[in-house]
């Protein structure tokens, strides 16, 4: 992938109660990539691009009825995207 438009996607529309869904990418300077919360009625669905210097681990982060769901897949970058 190329770091500077990574595609990232969390599907968590089939769980009920989503009350946030987080994107970390683990080796970035700041790993916290963005955090989005959902109203009572709102589907858990997310689909952004994202930057990324190297390869490294997405993961996702759900919380739903107030607990926190995660996930992790690792993506190639091919291309840095958070460098000059």
């Amino acid at each position: 992938e190329n770091g500077a438009v990574t595609p990232v996607t969390v599907d968590a529309s089939k769980m009920s109660g989503v009350e946030s869904i987080a994107i970390l990418a683990s080796k970035n300077p700041m790993p916290l990539v963005c955090e989005y919360s959902f109203t009572d009625t709102a589907i858990g669905y997310v689909s952004t691009r994202i930057k990324m210097n190297e390869t490294q681990n997405v993961i996702g982060v759900v919380k739903a009825g107030g607990k926190l769901y995660q996930v992790e897949q690792e993506v190639k970058v091919t291309i840095g995207g958070c460098s000059g």
